[in-house]
């Protein structure tokens, strides 16, 4: 009884010789299939134009309508906010970053746009720092940012930690932002279009 054990055989050695080169070629399409998607940076289902949802979101005010394109072209983003305030003012806002979580992109910032009334400006010389990674496979999209602006007092450092997250089901795009000049978070809900 000893001699005559069934062979459990596996893997690739499991497949019939005939179908082998079958089941090579799938697995080559499956791999360059993830390798393309890989290139083309972390989240092609974040990638589109999101619309603020005002009544869930922290208010933008004065703002009162505002969009956000995400493109992603290989190991990069751009991120551009459109902004508007009424039907006569309106304006954007770029920014580029790599998304290796340690490349840091200098952006240009011509204004401060998240505090218009205020009276605050931007400072130094003019530039936005980012840096940006991908997490939980390419649902999130982390950017920290830091830049300085200029009030009354004179020039002052700001860190932006804003976390871009996508829903299960790729509607609904939620962007969390923590900012060193304010002490609560801030929540922003955002719906494709």
């Amino acid at each position: 009884m000893g001699g005559n054990k069934p062979r459990v055989v596996t893997g690739y050695r499991a497949i019939p010789m005939k179908l082998r080169p079958l089941a090579l070629w799938f697995a080559g399409l499956v791999l360059a299939a993830g390798v393309a998607l890989r290139a083309e940076g972390g989240s092609p289902g974040m990638a589109g134009t999101w619309k603020l949802d005002v009544t869930r979101s922290t208010p933008v005010r004065p703002w009162d309508v505002q969009t956000v394109t995400i493109v992603t072209r290989g190991d990069s983003v751009v991120i551009t906010r459109n902004l508007a305030w009424g039907a006569d003012r309106k304006v954007d806002d770029t920014t580029v970053a790599v998304t290796d979580g340690k490349t840091v992109t200098a952006n240009p910032v011509g204004y401060w746009l998240d505090t218009w009334y205020t009276n605050v400006y931007i400072g130094g010389d003019h530039l936005k720092r980012v840096t940006a990674e991908w997490l939980d496979g390419g649902r999130v999209l982390k950017l920290e940012t830091t830049l300085a602006i200029e009030a009354q007092q004179g020039d002052h450092p700001v860190h932006l930690y804003d976390e871009f997250r996508l829903s299960a089901d790729g509607k609904t795009l939620k962007l969390y932002e923590l900012r060193s000049t304010r002490d609560e978070a801030m929540v922003y809900y955002f719906t494709r279009q």
